[in-house]
């Protein structure tokens, strides 16, 4: 995957609608089969990711705790 195939958010410190709505901004800038990543310190944000990717369609995976946030990466 080359460096314009990924993009990457810091959503950290931010709370529920904002992280969802920088992720729905990237994967709208984003081509077909591009990777996001997104940090994340909002609690809700997991299942907020889970239900907007299953009903449009991306890839949800977690990549892991990160100690004081999680990391997501979604394919498009």
């Amino acid at each position: 995957m080359t460096q314009e195939n990924a993009t990457h958010i810091d959503a950290k410190g931010l709370l529920c609608p904002m992280p969802l709505m920088l992720l729905k901004k990237a994967i709208q800038d984003s081509a077909a089969g591009a990777v996001v990543t997104i940090d994340v310190t909002d609690e809700h944000a997991e299942l907020d990711f889970e239900t907007w990717c299953e009903r449009f369609g991306y890839e949800l995976l977690k990549s892991g705790d990160c100690g004081s946030f999680q990391r997501f990466k979604v394919i498009t």
